[in-house]
């Protein structure tokens, strides 16, 4: 991937949906990957452009002009697609520097399950596009599934001397390593990374997930990013994979906590927040109430442990005293 060193996006003003994100999480909401995606490329929609299409980014649109998201009328194109929809796609009108075409129409498709049609279905899009707005229509998909024979790059019809190719530009993040998702001072490579865990069964243990997850929380803070854009990323990595047991979504929680000062009251958000996290702390006890929770934690701690954690994360993490902990440590020990 070309690494292309950017400038601080532009604000542009789009619906803010914070406090609704927030609302999700605190009730523990089956949210889609499909609209998970929708909505973090909307939020960090530049970016998403620079990370993916920093050539298109840097030579041809217009930042100043902000962006037009465009997802009704794309999903009125194709009703029939949109009644069995399970992929997240995206129209974004973006104007350009030399001003002639005076926009440009970005047709965006995240796909993460294998269809044979894909292909083609990315071809109507593209001719109902250009028919509707009469305008150039540039296209980008980003695989997320496992099945490269389900990955194509192009569609393509012949009959007789006739021929017709459509080919658009691709990311696949089956095969890469963390390091090829990296692009230096961009939020999405955070992104990209949770992806990147989703696809790797190992990582989707709960002992495994809330390592990676606090890992991933820190790295966002470390970097400095703004406010607004820290709690989106939030949001996705609470949600893309989820946890199977709910005292872990506490325990993440409260490690978020360290890296933010108290909040200001905030009325109804926080509220329900506070509320979520006594119902996950009352779910986790109800599974065993002492005894059974001790043994739990003493397993979880067993887990990172075996993960290569140290003693004083694992204190940490588990918010147990360290006398509890070293003991366990000596009792694992033997195991071994």
């Amino acid at each position: 991937m070309k690494i292309t060193d950017y400038h601080t996006p532009t604000p542009h003003i789009h619906c803010n949906r914070l406090a609704r994100y927030k609302i999700c999480v605190s009730l523990h909401m089956n949210i889609s990957r499909d609209i998970l995606w929708k909505g973090i490329i909307e939020d960090l929609f530049e970016d998403f452009l620079w990370y993916f299409l920093p050539d298109l980014a840097e030579n041809e649109v217009d930042f100043g002009e902000g962006f037009e998201f465009l997802d009704k009328e794309l999903a009125a194109l194709l009703p029939e697609n949109e009644r069995r929809k399970r992929h997240a796609d995206k129209l974004v009108k973006f104007f350009t520097k030399a001003g002639k075409p005076h926009y440009i129409l970005l047709h965006i498709e995240v796909q993460g399950y294998d269809d044979a049609h894909f292909a083609k279905r990315m071809f109507e899009y593209y001719y109902r596009i250009r028919d509707r707005w009469h305008v150039p229509v540039c296209a980008f998909v980003l695989y997320t599934n496992e099945n490269t024979a389900f990955q194509p790059i192009f569609f393509e019809e012949r009959h007789h001397k006739t021929r017709l190719l459509y080919e658009f530009p691709v990311f696949t993040l089956v095969g890469k390593v963390e390091q090829d998702l990296e692009v230096p001072k961009n939020p999405f490579s955070l992104v990209m990374k949770v992806a990147h865990k989703a696809l790797q069964k190992k990582q989707r243990t709960d002992n495994k997930q809330l390592i990676w997850k606090m890992e991933l929380v820190r790295e966002l803070y470390k970097a400095g990013y703004a406010r607004e854009k820290i709690q989106y990323i939030l949001t996705f990595i609470r949600l893309y994979v989820r946890f199977a047991k709910p005292d872990k979504e506490v325990v993440l929680e409260k490690d978020i906590e360290i890296f933010t000062k108290p909040p200001k009251p905030m009325g109804i958000i926080e509220a329900v927040l506070a509320e979520a996290r006594r119902i996950g702390e009352e779910e986790g006890k109800a599974e065993g109430k002492a005894e059974g929770e001790a043994k739990g934690k003493k397993e979880d701690a067993f887990g990172m442990f075996d993960e290569g954690l140290s003693l004083e994360a694992v204190v940490r993490i588990t918010k147990l005293p360290y006398t509890t902990i070293q003991a366990w440590e000596k009792e694992w020990g033997k195991t071994k």
